[in-house]
């Protein structure tokens, strides 16, 4: 049994090192206040309109963000992208998935 939960516990670990930057911009999108259907909606746009390359540059631009109080605190720091493909994506994102609950 001992060996049971100390395989899970790696299998978890070994999970969160693995997180894929939709699931990162996803996670992030919700704690910064969006629904989860919003993240969620957000994350799949982000996800079929950038590469790989920018999509990991905002995962990691989202995980730089700390804990702002406001949604023009979050706004704020989405400003400060200066790939155009990426923000014009994230934008775009941001219009798809306001209404979605």
């Amino acid at each position: 049994m001992r060996i049971f939960f100390s395989l899970l516990g790696l299998a978890a670990l070994a999970g969160c090192a693995t997180t894929s930057p939709k699931s990162t911009i996803e996670a992030r999108l919700h704690d910064f206040g969006l629904s989860r259907g919003q993240s969620e909606c957000a994350a799949d746009h982000l996800d079929n309109r950038l590469n790989d390359r920018e999509l990991r540059e905002f995962a990691r631009f989202t995980n730089e963000i700390r804990d702002p109080e406001t949604p023009r605190e979050v706004f704020a720091s989405l400003e400060r992208i200066s790939d155009r493909d990426i923000a014009a994506a994230v934008a775009a994102a941001g219009v798809r998935c306001a209404l979605v609950r």
